[in-house]
Formats: structure tokens, C-alpha cells, sequence
């Protein structure tokens, strides 16, 4: 099996890094375990916070995602943005938003502010169509609250309450209604049942018809729990919108996560369309770039590679007495103040943590060192391989979970990294 490009992992970085490769015209296979951790993801793109905002500034003050993605490049020297640049972020989001187009929407000039379940709003680079109509600054009136009456994981109350706090910051005027929708059997379904209702046919519709009827006067859209549709192509809140006759939204969403499975499934079938070949397998033995590997009972030869295979979710790091990169033995490095390096790695986990929670956590940050050209770097600082590249979360020196970069990072790194392959190995 004769391939230009061999992406390992299928979250969000292999993806784009897939796409990417089949764009500038290479042949691509993708070999996963299982889905990525893409499919844990709240429904928001975060890119880039704004370092510099003031808490209580006006929600239109913040900084746009490009500008502070610079920024924050210029200020913390290993992360992602500053090691690749982010000179092609732009051009990134807007390739994956059109390549997942079915799920995401556009990037806008600003940025975004998206309800959680919790009655707060984050700032992000993009969002889900199924989320974006909830825009806090796009919303032009009043911003209904729906809470289905029996499902115990959403307070309409709770979220209308905290959302309109942002009032005085640029946000809308927020109020709290509850829908029967006995269609649902929302008594005690989880969300995943709800979103399964939403396909099947009549269930948008259903849940429509009863926020029409019940929606307060005036309401410019609705804001719903992350419920809407797990199946792309069942386009459940666009059918709940024409039957309501009116915006309609979901929050993000935390685990588990309807809006992350629905992402991980228009990112399936996007790879399929573009013919990336996909394989469920891991791969047998650690060789390089050029060589055939065994993947799922067949061998596959590729001139690059891109590692997409994430960090501690997704496996691509991994604790075995200390820190290691599993599929090709690759040299961890974590940092701690201005120390860094391999030697990092072997130490016990809990000596790399600290106990304030906002002060920066070394295993957090634990990764593959790589060049400007995303080259994982071996010991000595030099390019492993002319051929071996590597995207997203296996990649060190930033924080995915609370830095507010993970996607952005997935998606530029891929970006990079998929063209880069596809133009085959560098010296």
C-alpha cells in the first residue's frame, strides 16, 4: 500500500493535516486507534485568549483572535504559535472551517462569545453553526433560555441568570422559559438520547413547534442545552429553527459532549470524501518515514509522516516509569521555569506539578520538542527525520487544557504540517 503522506491519529490535527495533504495533492492514509480527543471537545474553537483583557471590559474590547494569538507568541517563546509562527493561522482556521463546513462555522473578524451550561461565556475563534446563532454579541434583542422540563443536567433558570450578567459588557437581555416535549422522553434522558431524537424524523420538528408556542414574546433567539442532533447530516438545528421561526442555539458543552461527537463525525466523513484512505489499527514496531510499516494486517509505505497522536487523552504521551513517546520512541521534553529538557521526563509525575492550580504545571506541558518546520527533535536539537512531522497536542510547550489554544494549535500545526509533508522530505 504506496502512500505520499501516513498521518497517525484521528483527532483534530490528523484531520487537518489529512485534508491539508489531499489539498496540495497527495495521496493520505490516516491510521487511528480510536477517535481522538477531538470527540471530548465543547463545541467552541478556542484560538487564542486575550492576555491582556480587563475582567468586567466590554465583551467587543477583546482583542481579535489574530492579534492575540500573536501576542501571545511573542510572549510565551515555546509555545506552538511562536516555534511555527502563526503567520498562516488565519489562513488555517478559514481551510478547516471549509473543510468541515457542514458542522463549523466561518471565523469572523472578532471573536465569538458562546454560553456554557454554567451561565458564564468564553471568547472563541469560531464555534458550530449549532452553536453560533447564540453568539452573545450577534444576538440583536432578547435571548430566550429554554430548559426542557426532566432533563436534570441544564437550569434554564441557572444559565439565564448567570448570562445576564454580561448585559452591562455588550451582551443581550437574557430570560429563562421551560418546553414539555414529551416526543423526547426527556424525563431522565441523557443528552446523547435527546440529540438521537433530534435526527430521527419529526423530532426537530417537535421540539420546534413547542418552542414556538412557549418562546417569551420578543425573544430573538433561543438557547438550548448541547443537544442539537449527533448526525451532521440530520441538520437538527436548522429543522428545529424553521419550526420554532427563529435563531436557535446550543451552549458548549462539557463531557460527554454531544457537539464533540457531532464533530468527530463530520470529520469522518469529510476524510472519506477526500479520499484519505482510514485504517483502525495501531502500527507494529517503530521505523521511520520511507520504510513499510504494518498497520492492521497490511503494510503501508509513505515518504512523510505526520504524528497527530495527541498527548495524555489521546496516548501519544505516555507514563512508563517516565514520560515517552509510545508509537516511534520518540524524546519527551518538559520544561520547568526556564529548564528544560529530556532529563525532565524521568522524573516523578508529581514532582512536575505545583500546587497552585494557575501557576504553570510542567507535566502539562510535556511534548515533543520540534523545529519551525514541526520536525520533532532528537536530544541534541537536531531533526529526527527529513520526513517526520508532527501536529496538535503530542507537540510540548504549551498547556491545551488551559492555555485556550488547544484547537487553534491542532488546526494551524496540522495546517503546516500536512502541507509540509505533502511536499515530501526536507533536509
Amino acid at each position: 500500500m504506496e502512500a505520499d503522506v501516513l498521518v497517525l491519529g484521528g483527532g483534530m490535527a490528523g484531520a487537518v493535516a489529512a485534508l491539508a495533504a489531499r489539498a496540495a495533492g497527495a495521496r493520505v492514509v490516516l491510521v487511528r486507534r480510536s477517535p481522538g480527543a477531538t470527540a471530548l471537545s465543547s463545541g467552541a474553537v478556542s484560538v487564542a485568549p486575550d492576555q491582556g483583557g480587563l475582567p468586567g471590559a466590554p465583551l467587543g474590547s477583546r482583542r481579535p483572535i489574530l492579534e492575540a494569538a500573536a501576542r501571545l507568541a511573542v510572549a510565551w517563546p515555546d509555545h506552538p504559535y511562536a516555534t511555527a509562527g502563526v503567520a498562516a493561522l488565519g489562513d488555517a482556521l478559514a481551510f478547516a472551517a471549509a473543510e468541515l463546513s457542514e458542522v463549523l462555522a466561518p471565523p469572523l473578524e472578532r471573536r465569538r462569545f458562546v454560553a456554557t451550561p454554567f451561565g458564564s461565556a468564553v471568547g472563541c475563534g469560531t464555534c458550530q453553526h449549532a452553536t453560533a446563532a447564540g453568539d452573545l454579541l450577534g444576538v440583536q434583542g432578547l435571548l430566550a433560555v429554554a430548559g426542557l422540563r426532566g432533563h436534570l443536567s441544564f437550569d434554564e433558570g441557572l444559565v439565564a441568570a448567570g448570562l445576564a450578567r454580561y448585559a452591562a459588557r455588550g451582551g443581550p437581555a437574557v430570560e429563562p422559559f421551560a418546553v414539555d416535549v414529551p416526543a423526547l422522553a426527556a424525563g431522565a434522558a441523557r443528552r446523547d438520547e435527546i440529540a438521537r431524537a433530534l435526527d430521527a424524523p419529526g423530532g426537530a420538528e417537535a421540539l420546534g413547534e413547542a418552542l414556538r408556542r412557549a418562546v417569551p414574546r420578543g425573544a430573538a433567539a433561543v438557547l438550548l442545552p448541547p443537544v442539537l442532533g449527533l448526525d451532521p447530516a440530520a441538520r437538527a438545528a436548522g429543522r428545529v429553527a424553521a419550526a420554532a421561526g427563529l435563531p436557535v442555539a446550543e451552549t458548549i458543552s462539557d463531557v460527554p459532549s454531544v457537539p464533540g461527537l457531532r464533530l468527530q463525525r463530520a470529520i469522518e466523513a469529510r476524510l472519506r470524501a477526500a479520499g484519505v484512505a482510514i485504517v483502525t489499527a495501531g502500527i507494529a514496531g517503530a521505523p521511520r518515514p520511507g520504510a513499510p510499516v504494518e498497520i492492521g494486517g497490511a503494510k503501508v509505505r509513505a515518504g512523510s509522516w505526520v504524528l497527530a497522536t495527541g498527548r495524555f487523552v489521546g496516548g501519544g504521551i505516555a507514563r512508563r516509569g517516565a514520560l515517552v513517546e509510545p508509537a516511534l520512541g520518540l524524546p519527551v521534553q518538559a520544561a520547568e521555569g526556564r529548564e528544560a529538557g529530556v532529563h525532565l521526563a524521568v522524573r516523578p509525575a508529581a514532582s512536575l506539578t505545583v500546587r497552585d492550580r494557575r501557576a504553570p504545571q510542567p507535566l502539562l506541558s510535556a511534548g515533543l520538542r520540534v523545529d519551525a518546520a514541526l520536525r520533532p527533535l532528537d536530544e541534541r536539537g537536531r531533526p529526527v527525520h527529513a520526513g517526520l512531522f508532527a501536529a496538535g497536542a503530542v507537540i510540548g510547550g504549551h498547556e491545551q487544557a488551559t492555555d485556550g489554544t488547544g484547537l487553534g494549535v491542532a488546526i494551524l500545526t496540522g495546517y503546516l504540517a500536512g502541507r509540509a509533508a505533502a511536499r515530501g522530505p526536507r533536509g
